[in-house]
């Protein structure tokens, strides 16, 4: 059960990370007709998460931990960094976690269990970035698609999970060509 949860997580984040390129109007898998791209509110577009830049070098980092490696695009490997969460609006502190491509950042994910942490995260979120674009009327999820960045919030209501990630577009563009 849990590997087709994480197979089933992976599938929506390449689906999202190959396909929400486009600037100006929803991607063309969105199912949403009254979608409008949304990016970031005024100013809070970020330049990396946490203090570490997009593209940082791994091996410049201190207190990573290896947690996982994705098999995609020749290998994402995750790591958490000691002392780093991530709070929540209800307090609640959740772990992050570092993605790099070929020793660079690239993304960063925080995930949460149930309806009542995903709320609390959507709230977390929409108060620091503004509200994102909606691409599926039938689903939890929002979209942010800035200058440099992307950024998705999603709700697994099967699974009772939610995912929100933020990855560098230029390095998502590289992945894509390899």
């Amino acid at each position: 059960m849990r590997k087709l949860m994480i197979i089933l997580s992976a599938f929506s984040l390449a689906v999202v990370f190959g396909c929400a390129t486009s600037k100006t109007d929803c991607p063309v898998y969105v199912a949403n007709p009254n979608c409008k791209l949304v990016s970031f509110k005024p100013g809070a577009e970020p330049d990396g998460y946490n203090g570490i830049k997009w593209e940082t070098k791994l091996s410049t980092l201190e207190r990573m931990k290896h947690t996982r490696t994705d098999p995609t695009h020749g290998g994402i490997e995750f790591y958490v960094r000691e002392g780093d969460t991530f709070k929540l609006e209800n307090e609640k502190l959740k772990p992050v976690q570092y993605g790099f491509w070929r020793e660079k950042f690239y993304v960063a994910v925080v995930s949460t269990k149930g309806p009542e942490e995903f709320n609390a995260l959507k709230e977390t979120v929409f108060k620091k970035f503004g509200e994102g674009s909606k691409p599926f009327a039938n689903r939890e999820e929002y979209l942010w698609v800035g200058k440099n960045v992307v950024m998705v919030l999603q709700y697994d209501e099967n699974f009772k999970l939610g995912t929100y990630y933020i990855r560098y577009d230029s390095l998502a563009r590289e992945m894509a060509k390899k």
